[in-house]
């Protein structure tokens, strides 16, 4: 994680995704902008939170840590969403694992400005509102996801999440199979065979440890939309 101490993008951004009309006059002053790399993990399980984190640039990848030790993925996140608010607002430990998929940017707002600004800000309560109701109703499909895909729809979904839209050929980063099927529910040689499936009907390929995309448009009509966003 690094700090960017640079106060025009951190303005720049803060005017783009509207924080200055959720947060009152010089709010976004008191705030942090922090850079992670891919893979980096911005909270863990058990972790108490310092402030409310807004993802404006980059995906993150967001977990589950089940009791038997497995985890599930739960979702990518996309700017500009929200990591921290049930958290904060409740004083709970975190609950799932969130890591930067590539490069990510987030805005920090701290714990004490938060609390600060909760006590008259009717507006950034109604935000935090509708953030929460439409948390609730994507932990409900990600449930159904789960329990009702086919590991073919649902592997297609998460490299469909993890694609960025380039040109035809274009790797992505993605988990050992071995994570990856325990992120989707499944078993390591259950993904496996999807995995060469999708070679063999041309959708993917593979090249040392990388998935390769080939049929953009294929992997997307098996995906059936973005399952885990």
């Amino acid at each position: 994680m690094q700090t960017v101490q640079d106060r025009e993008l951190l303005n720049r951004l803060a005017l783009q995704f509207g924080l200055e009309q959720i947060f009152s006059p010089g709010c976004t002053q008191e705030m942090e902008l922090r850079r992670y790399g891919h893979g980096e993990t911005i909270c863990s399980v058990g972790d108490q939170l310092e402030g409310l984190y807004f993802c404006v640039e980059g995906k993150l990848k967001i977990q589950t840590l089940l009791q038997n030790g497995k985890s599930v993925l739960v979702r990518f996140a996309r700017p500009m969403s929200i990591i921290g608010d049930v958290e904060l607002l409740h004083g709970y430990p975190v609950k799932n694992q969130v890591d930067s998929v590539g490069q990510s940017l987030l805005l920090v707002a701290g714990r004490r400005l938060l609390l600060r600004e909760i006590e008259h800000n009717a507006q950034l309560l109604r935000f935090l509102v509708s953030e929460l109701s439409q948390k609730m109703y994507r932990l409900g499909q990600t449930s159904a996801i789960n329990l009702l895909y086919p590991v073919e729809n649902r592997f297609a979904s998460y490299l469909m999440s993890l694609y960025e839209g380039g040109a035809r050929g274009e790797d992505i980063r993605t988990s050992s199979l071995t994570e990856t099927a325990e992120l989707l529910g499944t078993s390591y040689r259950h993904l496996n065979r999807v995995v060469r499936q999708f070679i063999d009907e041309g959708m993917i390929e593979r090249n040392r440890g990388k998935l390769i995309i080939l049929d953009e448009a294929k992997l997307a009509e098996l995906a059936t939309g973005s399952l885990y966003e």
